[in-house]
């Protein structure tokens, strides 16, 4: 993950890699068929955190607290990156292989949070599509906000991108989850 983001996906080899993780490259291709197929291994490792992180808060922490936490700390990590060229959204546009693996990880996102609104409403993700709608709205507003940065990142602050998107996008959803259901403090 470090390759990516410092030198871009498309610019990363399995050589590279290899050498940056101290192995042979025919060690890395027992475990990985490609360059690809380890990205999206990254990406599996990413999702069982979240997951982890929703285990952990669910039934504690009020979904929208959480969800704003998480988001909030990932905008710092991202803010202190050197080139804003190399992030995922400036990636998808130069190597369509990624393409793919984004939508997967995106929907995986989006159930894992969906299932966590669902609990915290109590409401049935099966019969309600509001779930995983304001899981979607909410996983946009923060790639959009990220979009934007990555874009003007001389001009723009991610951290404070991404609040004023996650403000608009969570006022939207509590104002669909109000109309039904009763606000969780």
């Amino acid at each position: 993950m470090q390759l990516f983001r410092q030198v871009g996906y498309g610019a990363t080899t399995m050589n590279a890699i290899a050498d940056a993780a101290d192995v042979h490259v025919t060690t890395l291709f027992v475990h990985f068929k490609s360059k690809q197929d380890l990205a999206a291994s990254l990406n599996d490792a990413s999702l069982e955190r979240l997951e982890q992180l929703v285990a952990d808060a669910k039934g504690k922490t009020p979904f929208f607290s959480f969800f704003r936490g998480v988001v909030l700390n990932t905008a710092k990590t991202f803010q202190g990156e050197s080139d804003p060229e190399l992030t995922l959204w400036q990636e998808l546009k130069k190597d369509p292989e990624l393409t793919l693996a984004w939508v997967d990880y995106e929907q995986r996102q989006i159930a894992i949070l969906a299932d966590y609104i669902a609990a915290d409403y109590g409401l049935d993700p099966q019969a309600d599509y509001r779930p995983t709608l304001i899981a979607g709205l909410l996983v946009s507003s923060s790639w959009f906000s990220h979009r934007r940065w990555s874009e003007n990142a001389a001009r723009l602050d991610l951290t404070r991108e991404t609040k004023k998107a996650l403000d608009i996008a969570e006022a939207m959803a509590l104002s669909v989850l109000e109309k039904k259901t009763a606000r969780r403090k």
